[in-house]
């Protein structure tokens, strides 16, 4: 479990934050989506529909430039999706790329495709991060327009950084208790880490040792992504490159600025440690109204003792 030196800071009350150019209603709508009446898929009762076209997909692992590419894209005038903005509405985000995952990996219902993903990413014109990158195939098939950007880095520096961030909270005794106490956050996080922690890194935990299955999840990826892309939409990134190749293969001139190098590891930490910390402040919270504050008290530091 986290330290509790990570409870410093304001959280206020998360919002059903959604797609921008939505009105109040229609996040509201999205915001407490049900399985559709007819087909049972929450994505069927979606209202989004495609504003944009779809122009860059980045498809390059998690932990590879990610972020700077979503602020680098940002700059050059796109609207990228990204796992930061899916975990603004994480209950409903979440839901639905678990839904996305199950069909498309446990055979959990129909495929999406191009119907499914205008839906979800309507008001985008590029995607990064896990879980885009797992869905190759069908996002080059729905955006046949689109270019291409792998973006990677040397596997040693991946597993580091992915054991220092991905690996390290996951690692927290305790997520799945707090969790249970939580719908609205750090149940919606956990469900959907134990569905795409396994497709995508074949592993919840185990970055460091040298014998971790990640190792080759993330030389398959790229050799699965560099098979079925065609060449001529296809560019491998380095974000050490900087705006040169970036710009010149998306016909963009270069920005009269730095490219935007952001390193967000203990953020990702610090934003996951509030997230437990909520959870837990929720069970207890919870607790107390059921059986009084003392044996509550009491009920959480055994807990407590049993998990630190």
């Amino acid at each position: 479990m986290p330290t509790a030196k990570t409870t410093t800071g304001h959280v206020g009350k998360r919002q059903p934050q959604m797609l921008d150019t939505f009105d109040a209603r229609k996040v509201k709508e999205i915001y407490n989506l049900e399985p559709h009446p007819e087909t049972g898929r929450l994505i069927d009762s979606h209202p989004g529909t495609r504003t944009k076209p779809m122009r860059v997909l980045c498809l390059g692992m998690s932990r590879t430039g990610t972020m700077t590419l979503f602020h680098a894209l940002k700059k050059l005038g796109y609207n990228p999706y990204h796992m930061t903005v899916a975990i603004m509405s994480p209950r409903t985000n979440l839901a639905l790329w678990g839904e996305a995952l199950k069909a498309k990996f446990h055979g959990e219902g129909p495929a999406w495709g191009r119907a499914e993903f205008d839906k979800l990413l309507g008001d985008y014109d590029g995607v990064s991060d896990v879980p885009c990158n797992l869905f190759t195939e069908e996002l080059i098939a729905a955006y046949p327009d689109a270019k291409i950007v792998l973006q990677t880095r040397d596997v040693e520096p991946w597993l580091h950084s992915m054991d220092t961030t991905a690996g390290a909270i996951n690692r927290w005794r305790g997520w799945e208790t707090v969790a249970a106490w939580d719908p609205s956050l750090a149940g919606p996080f956990v469900r959907f880490r134990d569905l795409v922690c396994p497709i995508a890194f074949r592993t919840i935990t185990d970055f460091s040792s040298s014998e971790t299955p990640a190792r080759q999840a993330f030389a398959d990826h790229y050799a699965h992504v560099r098979r079925v892309v065609p060449k001529d939409r296809l560019l491998e990134y380095k974000v050490q490159d900087g705006w040169g190749p970036l710009c010149e293969f998306l016909g963009h001139e270069v920005p009269d600025e730095p490219l935007p190098h952001v390193n967000d590891a203990s953020q990702f930490v610090f934003a996951h440690g509030l997230m437990w910390w909520l959870a837990f402040g929720k069970m207890v919270g919870k607790v107390s109204l059921m059986v009084g504050v003392p044996a509550a008290g009491v009920v959480a530091a055994v807990w407590w003792r049993r998990n630190r």
